[in-house]
């Protein structure tokens, strides 16, 4: 979705919102998770499925300088008649980590087009919550970014299980890993993510291989108390797998050994196994 048509709903809700003043909810059951595109329990939940990526290289055109990004919540306690806020914070990270920085690599969570779109709507349970995301220069000089989530208790909702309290998004203007990439388990087809390999499999299938394009691949099974991602054509994605290290060792065979950005790490199109 385009960030102009985000701006005019979001002020369209607003001033609606401000009409009439949505009545506060504050059962204190009322709490939410984030969801990581699959179910899971509070003991098989991993870092990787709380982390996410966008690369505006990979996701926007060349002239775009602003997009969304969304996270999926859940809610937890009892439902409402009528749409209930929720309300995004960052969390700061130390070290050597580049935290994202807001209204420079961001829209303010607190901003009022972000504030207008981010509710769980009238009896509902879950939402898609906006992240929008900026373009700025500093993502080409300095490097990636990192901007940290959590909710903010709002007197409408609080966090729910600390396990699902947290999701990290990694705001780049280069390849990243797509989060569909973890998700789906691609590296039992084409072996660890990296870079110059993204850029070989974009470059010799003409796919984009970004999220979009990896989840048209696979098909989301709901078995009731859990659910997972299953591939449409299984062959196929194997065939793809021999037929990228078939094209890597036809470009060794011209230039030598291909090497990840580090000058260390050869590219590998070997599945790896799934134990």
């Amino acid at each position: 979705m385009k960030y102009l048509n985000i701006l005019s709903a979001g002020l369209l809700l607003l001033a609606t919102a401000c009409e009439k003043d949505i009545p506060k909810f504050s059962d204190p059951e009322c709490l939410l998770n984030f969801y990581y595109g699959q179910d899971v329990t509070t003991e098989a939940v991993t870092d990787a499925m709380r982390a996410g990526s966008y690369s505006f290289r990979l996701n926007a055109s060349e002239d775009q300088t602003i997009d969304t990004f969304w996270v999926e919540v859940r809610t937890m306690g009892t439902l409402s008649s009528e749409n209930r806020p929720v309300q995004l914070e960052q969390i700061m990270l130390g070290g050597d980590t580049l935290n994202a920085e807001a209204g420079v690599h961001y829209v303010p969570f607190n901003a009022p087009e972000i504030m207008a779109l981010s509710y769980v709507p009238a009896n509902a349970t879950s939402a898609r919550i906006p992240v929008i995301v900026k373009r700025d220069p500093s993502l080409t000089t300095e490097g990636d970014v990192v901007l940290k989530m959590t909710f903010k208790d709002n007197g409408y909702f609080s966090s729910g299980y600390k396990e699902f309290s947290t999701y990290t998004l990694t705001i780049s203007d280069r390849l990243t890993k797509p989060t569909m990439w973890e998700t789906v388990g691609l590296d039992h087809y084409f072996g660890t993510y990296g870079q110059k390999k993204h850029e070989l499999m974009i470059e010799w299938s003409g796919e984009a291989w970004d999220d979009t394009y990896i989840e048209s691949l696979f098909t989301y099974v709901d078995y009731g108390s859990f659910g997972m991602w299953s591939a449409k054509d299984s062959n196929y994605l194997d065939y793809l797998s021999g037929w990228f290290a078939e094209r890597l060792a036809e470009e060794e065979a011209v230039s030598g050994p291909v090497y990840e950005d580090d000058g260390k790490t050869k590219v590998d199109f070997t599945p790896l196994p799934y134990y």
